[in-house]
């Protein structure tokens, strides 16, 4: 690994977004908010974080790009990363103020009303569709992952951990697996989390680590939208995006918008309209932390990309964009181009790529 990765990969693990941004007390606050006698019933929950803002007053992500030995175009997608970089520092310096929200839509965008608009219209229509039962174990679902990791041919470690903000997480830094030990799949979750995360996360870290620089492996600047795109894409091509979980990426959507002029407590009654207590509960936490008082307007706002990116990835192929480009790394969607020159000028060997089970090549894929 040259020093620009080594040090990349260092800066990474430090700005991790998932172990900075959750609440110390996360499962009081939830306790409080749904327990029926409780005095705090119904009210905005109050965060309290570990992550210290005074922590990042001297970090600096300064990757050594001087004398960087790569093409022009790479060398600029260096230069992205650690601009985004520095926006991260500056959002987790700002967790629990007015300013973080700011900075989030900065590196991840925000909703707009007609996304909202469609949000809508999907929990309308999937209104009475309710969640299937969980009776799949995580350490029944990490020997699932192992079987499809091997069929792929990727070589990736699985972990049981005991607490996590999500269910599973495949981290491009460490080129592992996170599994919630104490998560239930039902079987339709299990189906399409084997397209979401293997067929498409690990799938992408794995093509990525092909090319000379770690950078495609690890996740280029503004990666998130093509990321969340591609795998919600393939979960309904292949099949798998079963009604629940539709309707769960536009509650996540909706939620975003309206996180943004509102509170929690307010958020959370308008998705009852749709959901469960348990269920909207567990949306309006995932986009408010972040913040201390949740009774005010702000957002973590990167969940809408589930919503939205399948969007982007169908405005790609019908401006014909090839998928296999942009399945060739952690990337955006703008860097598809730059990974296309660098096959052609024969500096990444693409037989070594992977690509979702039942999907052999972007043709296949292109939505009728």
């Amino acid at each position: 690994m040259n020093a620009v990765d080594t040090e990349l990969k260092r800066l990474l693990q430090q700005l991790t977004l998932g172990s900075l941004v959750k609440p110390a007390n996360l499962l009081e606050e939830r306790e409080a908010f749904l327990y029926p006698r409780s005095p705090r019933r119904g009210k905005s929950p109050v965060y309290r974080y570990k992550n210290s803002p005074s922590k990042w007053a001297d970090f600096e992500p300064i990757l050594p790009l001087e004398s960087f030995d790569a093409p022009e175009e790479v060398v600029e997608i260096y230069h992205e990363k650690q601009r985004e970089l520095d926006i991260t520092r500056r959002m987790f310096a700002a967790v629990g103020s007015d300013k973080f929200t700011r900075f989030a839509i900065e590196i991840f965008g925000a909703p707009t009303a007609e996304d909202a608009r469609q949000a809508r219209e999907v929990l309308r229509e999937l209104s009475d569709v309710a969640p299937p039962e969980e009776n799949c174990t995580a350490k029944e679902f990490a020997g699932l992952i192992e079987n499809r990791l091997k069929k792929l041919g990727i070589a990736m470690d699985i972990k049981l951990v005991p607490s996590m903000a999500t269910e599973v997480w495949v981290d491009g830094v460490s080129r592992g697996i996170h599994l919630n030990k104490n998560a239930l799949f039902a079987p339709q979750e299990v189906s399409r989390l084997l397209v979401h995360e293997v067929d498409v996360h690990a799938a992408r870290i794995h093509n990525g680590s092909c090319l000379p620089w770690e950078i495609f492996s690890m996740g280029t600047a503004g990666y998130r939208e093509a990321e969340e795109g591609l795998a919600v894409h393939y979960e309904r091509q292949l099949g798998h995006l079963y009604p629940f979980q539709e309707k769960i990426y536009a509650g996540r959507c909706l939620a975003v918008y309206l996180s943004l002029s509102s509170g929690f407590a307010e958020v959370f009654e308008e998705l009852l309209m749709y959901f469960d207590e348990e269920t909207a509960y567990t949306i309006v936490e995932r986009i408010k932390r972040g913040l201390v008082d949740t009774s005010r307007p702000g957002a973590l706002t990167k969940e809408f990309h589930y919503f939205t990116g399948p969007t982007r990835v169908r405005s790609y192929l019908y401006s014909r964009g090839n998928l296999q480009m942009l399945m060739g790394g952690k990337i955006a969607f703008k860097h598809a181009r730059v990974m296309a020159k660098l096959v052609q000028e024969g500096l990444v060997d693409i037989s070594k790529w992977v690509f979702p089970v039942g999907i052999n090549n972007d043709r296949e894929s292109i939505p009728t």
